[in-house]
């Protein structure tokens, strides 16, 4: 019996020394070296569920605290107030000068007391705090200490905020502290540069292009470069300063509009309706959810903790509901669901990482704390990929579209029998030529009637004559200028038109040499017949300045010819025979 009772009370002694060790750590030694280092290995903590206790209450529980159970400087959601007691000890060769800092920026407020001073006011670093009135003007909280070398110190931290109770804590020589803002400012500035150059190219490309697509695309990178300036402390430091209710409000509300950009440019770019329609109605649901979730937030109509659950279930729906649709368009060798996948594969560890860091499932590192950044900019990248292949294909479509209307256009301004521009097609041909005629430089107009030809189209039949004019218009062709213009009128009816000639002269020249290039018979029908011309013609500017004035001339021209024996050469309006067979 007495060796039990013995027994027992050397468990006792046992437990309560592992309590008294638990609640009085090894305090956190600050040497001569020392240049940053991290508290919560020395950091005991003291649950206020009702939020009440003084700082005389807690010096009076010391032996209450205990080391925090879980992951590294995670706390995870927590609504009641914690105190934390952190011991220190500094070298009599170490610095006086310290800066402690809780290096998340979504904290609500800390209060600082020394316990040697328990009756002194505390010192408040947070977001809740203008950041005016921070001790130190950072992205994160910080203050500055004033440490005697050589002695121990002990401070105590009263903890609450409405977000996840995420507590990097550590002391760092000022110099230490400013390389490592310098350093998280620098990769903040990046991605901030990042975002704010993919929202400018969305906002530009949505003015130009107007399709809607881009705009989507816009409240996504704004939403989450928002987001990303609120969650890294970079907003009240450099865009809204004291005002706290951005500072307090703006992560949750930036994610919902990001939510309602998502969904609309999934939708779009994947063509969930026409794949799934329930799904793209569903998808439509979940952004007009998320639209008034931000306004009745905006509005006040709920509290921060609503607006971040509400966020944190819609968050992930845009990427879960389209995901079929995307899987489909990859496997048809489709770019934009490939790029989609990829996107969503980086997102999906990013937010799974996020979400378990802020329910207090792993702990707090640099990577942790910047991964959902990192995946959300790679998501980014490839969704600007996706917006890429989008411009090839309205540049592929107007490019459809320019050349089916060239060809509908040359269609309507084609002979179809010769190949041969047809009335319409001469028509704006001399509309070009004629406003460039001048004295020096003369436009000259032919018009062509074929002698001999009804006869054989008579005879041979309308395959023949159809043959007949085609065999003419090719040697018309072979006969002029590669800049000269051969058009079918109609019938056996041809105008020629020849730009840029010096005199009259050279008008004639050109006449003469088409009548004796039909001094050579055709072939038709297995027949062999020869076939002449009528030729009119009128000058520009000399003649006439305009299409109409000048074919009625060179036709006036061509019926006198005809009339005085046919092929023949006559410019009108003075009716002279220049040139006869």
């Amino acid at each position: 019996m007495k060796s039990c009772v013995t027994f027992l009370r050397a468990c006792l002694f046992l437990m309560l020394g592992w309590a008294a060790a638990a609640a009085y750590a090894e305090p956190l030694l600050l040497g001569a070296t020392t240049r940053s280092a991290d508290a919560w290995p020395a950091v005991r903590m003291l649950v206020d569920p009702t939020g009440e206790l003084g700082v005389r209450d807690v010096l009076a529980r010391r032996g209450e605290f205990v080391g925090p159970r879980g992951p590294h400087a995670n706390l995870g959601p927590r609504t009641d107030a914690v105190w934390l007691r952190l011991a220190l000890r500094t070298d009599p060769a170490a610095p006086r000068q310290w800066i402690l800092s809780v290096d998340y920026a979504s904290i609500d407020r800390v209060d600082v007391y020394r316990a040697a001073a328990p009756d002194a006011a505390p010192v408040a670093i947070g977001r809740t705090l203008p950041f005016s009135e921070h001790p130190i003007p950072s992205a994160v909280h910080a203050l500055p200490l004033e440490l005697e070398p050589g002695a121990t110190h002990e401070l105590l931290l009263r903890v609450q905020t409405r977000s996840s109770m995420l507590l990097p804590i550590s002391l760092s020589t000022p110099e230490a502290f400013h390389a490592r803002e310098a350093s998280r400012q620098l990769l903040q500035g990046l991605m901030a540069g990042a975002m704010l150059c993919l929202l400018l190219y969305s906002l530009t490309q949505w003015t130009v292009v107007r399709d809607s697509l881009f705009f989507t695309y816009a409240l996504v990178t704004g939403g989450t470069g928002l987001f990303f300036f609120a969650y890294s402390g970079l907003g009240p430091q450099h865009l809204w300063g004291d005002n706290a209710w951005l500072s307090v409000n703006l992560a949750p509300m930036a994610v919902l509009v990001a939510i309602v950009g998502g969904c609309w440019f999934v939708e779009r770019v994947l063509e969930v309706r026409q794949l799934q329609p329930r799904l793209g109605r569903a998808l439509h649901v979940v952004g007009v959810l998320a639209g008034l979730a931000a306004l009745v937030f905006a509005a006040g109509l709920i509290d921060y903790r609503v607006a971040q659950r509400t966020a944190t279930m819609l968050g992930p729906l845009p990427m879960l509901l389209a995901i079929p649709a995307a899987w489909k368009r990859a496997r048809a060798g489709e770019r934009v669901g490939v790029y989609m996948l990829f996107g969503w594969g980086a997102y999906s560890l990013a937010t799974l990482t996020m979400a378990a860091l802020l329910r207090g499932w792993i702990g707090v590192t640099p990577l942790t704390e910047h991964a959902f950044q990192l995946g959300a900019m790679f998501e980014m990248v490839m969704w600007m990929r996706v917006l890429a292949v989008r411009l090839e294909d309205l540049r592929a479509s107007a490019q459809r579209a320019h050349l089916e209307r060239d060809a509908l256009r040359s269609l309507a301004q084609t002979d179809a029998l010769t190949g041969l521009p047809n009335r319409r097609g001469l028509f704006e041909a001399l509309e070009r030529a004629l406003p460039l005629s001048t004295p020096q430089r003369l436009t000259a107009v032919y018009l062509l009637d074929l002698d001999g030809f009804k006869p054989v189209n008579d005879r041979l039949g309308h395959e023949a004559g159809d043959e007949v004019l085609v065999g003419v218009a090719r040697r018309l062709q072979t006969l002029l200028r590669a800049s000269d213009v051969v058009a079918r009128l109609g019938g056996d009816e041809f105008v020629v038109l020849a730009s840029g000639l010096g005199t009259d002269a050279d008008a004639q020249a050109i006449g003469r040499k088409l009548l004796d290039g039909f001094d050579e018979p055709f072939t038709a029908a297995g027949q062999s017949f020869r076939v002449g011309l009528t030729i009119g013609y009128a000058l520009a500017p000399l003649d006439g300045r305009d299409a109409s004035s000048l074919l009625k001339r060179a036709d006036a021209a061509m019926y006198a010819g005809k009339q005085a024996g046919r092929h023949c050469l006559r410019r009108g309006p003075t009716g002279l025979m220049l040139v006869t067979s």
